[in-house]
């Protein structure tokens, strides 16, 4: 089976029974490049700009990258490459005054390499696909913490619980990878949907103040296997 990416769990949960099945098909046949899969080229722009304001602080590269599009824009022929360069600018000006502190712990961060064989994450023997932008470690009151966060985009953007199935399979990429010399922090487990934009810590998911769709839908997703 192909692995499962966010874009694929969540279009899952919106379609018919005729529909369901039919891309559980999908994933059981060679594998298609979806660019919309919660991180893929088609808003590799704006993400690849979030990810590095995050780490670096510089958040004269958003302004810098919005010129960048619009140049970009400005050359392209086709329509469809208009509206996706479009499209990852309305991205970046929305962040243009939000402050990504509020996303990470205080101190210093220590990134982490994302090797490929950590991105699976098997429930129920599905391979579900995790793509974080960044995994760091941290200290809190002399514990070693490991945190991370992911910047997905789809059209239109998440629903909460969809946001949270997210998170909720991040948080369990990090237990997986990870939690042998960290402790997990739930705090600094985030999935933030760039479209709406609106963010999820797994805190909140195990303060039971949101629910996450993972399970539900990897449940629905075996019965049709």
């Amino acid at each position: 089976m192909n692995k499962i990416t966010v874009t694929n769990l969540v279009d899952f949960g919106r379609k018919t029974p005729k529909g369901r099945q039919t891309l559980i098909n999908s994933l059981k046949a060679p594998k298609i490049n979806n660019p919309d899969d919660g991180g893929g080229d088609y808003w590799i722009s704006a993400l690849s700009c979030l990810a590095r304001v995050f780490f670096n602080n510089s958040y004269n590269l958003i302004g810098d990258k919005i010129d960048e599009l619009i140049d970009k824009i400005e050359d392209a022929q086709a329509k469809i490459s208009k509206d996706m360069f479009q499209r990852n600018i309305k991205i970046l000006q929305e962040f243009e005054d939000f402050d990504f502190n509020t996303l990470k712990p205080q101190g210093k961060l220590t990134a982490f390499k994302k090797p490929k064989d950590k991105s699976i994450v098997a429930i129920k023997r599905l391979p579900l696909f995790v793509k974080p932008h960044h995994v760091y470690s941290f200290e809190e009151n002399e514990i070693k913490k490991i945190g991370a966060i992911w910047f997905v985009a789809k059209l239109n953007g998440f629903r909460p619980e969809e946001l949270a199935m997210v998170t909720d399979l991040l948080y369990r990429y990090l237990d997986i990878n990870y939690s042998d010399e960290f402790e997990v922090s739930m705090e600094y487990c985030i999935a933030v949907d760039v479209n709406t934009p609106s963010h999820i810590s797994y805190a909140r998911i195990e303060n039971r103040d949101i629910k996450s769709a993972l399970l539900p839908t990897v449940d629905e997703m075996k019965k049709l296997m």
